[in-house]
């Protein structure tokens, strides 16, 4: 790697051309840039993980609206967080939110912890998260290494070492912090982060408007649209899931996911999920002789099948609306909710894109 790498940019040169764009030309503005305060860092970190910015923005914002301070979201009501979070996705993100909350309130009395190492073991943190907050709230020399982080460093020292190995990892992460200046770490961090988002982007950067043009390994070997280099490709499984809702005495059966799986502590309707496509009537049929309504005559219509993309698995849903006239025998987790009430519940993306469109 070292052939690689310009030697000048083992000196501060890197940083310092960072630093300068930053001052001069980024134009990004973000409601948690410049922020001190490590609560609002946090949340605006976990909301961000894995998750676009453009996204992240309005969830940011209602959660600051809602939850001024670490004490007000420990003390709320946590299907009222979950709420808030719907449609966000990586529900462990929530819980983990809701566990660290109600931890600083109540063990440190509301007062973040100060450094890396306490910041870590937080539950839901990582080294870049904690990095995150360690560097933007407190002003400690430790460098934030993520997607936008890995891109540029491929790129203009021309690193094929795969970003998403445990030897790439370890690289990026000791190379980042030797080019960190150790006397402005937050404002390079978030300078490095933006540069990769505006214009080390993943898919046509901006390399007329870069800094590094002459040092830029990739674009003097013609490798942009290379680096950086990822080893692991992501396994995709297809799942079905069959709705029932079960409409009785103006009230609708719901649960809350409890399972280590998949929309966990969200709301679902009773459901049958298969490993392939079934016809609708044989699922009604065993939905039937199953207790959950008395005749496949009480089904009023059924959805067209809707999709969610998740990392790993794409999840197909069809839902059959039942409404029967008599009580439905049900696993004892099912409770029944008002018409009227149902919407206020936290559900998964694919659940609330079919009753958006419903009268219910």
């Amino acid at each position: 790697m070292k052939k690689l790498i310009h030697k000048k940019l083992y000196s501060n040169y890197f940083s310092k051309r960072m630093l300068s764009w930053n001052r001069t030309s980024n134009t990004r503005t973000l409601p948690w840039k410049g922020e001190k305060d490590p609560y609002k860092i946090w949340l605006s970190e976990i909301i961000l993980q894995q998750t676009r910015v453009e996204q992240g923005l309005k969830y940011y914002e209602k959660f600051i609206f809602n939850f001024p301070n670490i004490n007000m979201l420990a003390r709320a009501p946590e299907n009222k967080v979950f709420k808030l979070w719907e449609g966000l996705g990586y529900y462990s993100r929530c819980r983990n939110l809701i566990a660290t909350a109600r931890k600083i309130s109540i063990e440190q009395k509301g007062k973040f912890p100060s450094t890396y190492e306490d910041i870590l073991k937080l539950k839901g943190i990582g080294p870049y998260t904690a990095a995150a907050i360690a560097s933007f709230a407190f002003h400690l020399p430790y460098a934030v290494v993520d997607g936008n982080v890995f891109r540029v460093l491929a790129r203009v020292l021309g690193i094929e070492t795969p970003i998403d190995g445990t030897e790439g990892k370890k690289l990026y992460t000791q190379l980042a912090n030797n080019l960190l200046p150790q006397k402005h770490p937050g404002e390079y961090n978030q300078a490095i982060m933006d540069f990769g988002a505006t214009v080390c982007k993943p898919m046509a950067p901006l390399c007329g408007d870069c800094i590094y043009q002459k040092e830029c390994v990739a674009l003097n070997t013609n490798r942009v649209n290379v680096l950086p280099v990822k080893e692991k490709k992501i396994r995709q499984k297809t799942r079905f899931f069959y709705f029932f809702v079960i409409e009785y005495n103006n009230t609708i059966f719901v649960r809350e996911r409890s399972e280590k799986d998949i929309w966990r502590h969200l709301h679902e309707f009773p459901v049958i999920e298969t490993g392939q496509p079934e016809k609708a009537d044989a699922l009604i049929t065993t939905a039937s002789l199953n207790g959950w309504f008395q005749h496949p005559d009480e089904v009023k219509s059924i959805s067209e099948t809707l999709v969610q993309k998740l990392t790993h698995q794409t999840i197909k849903g069809v839902f059959i609306i039942v409404k029967t006239r008599s009580q439905p025998s049900l696993p004892a987790d099912f409770k029944r909710v008002k018409k009227s009430k149902v919407k206020a519940l936290a559900f998964p993306k694919l659940i609330n894109t079919f009753l958006n469109g419903q009268d219910i």
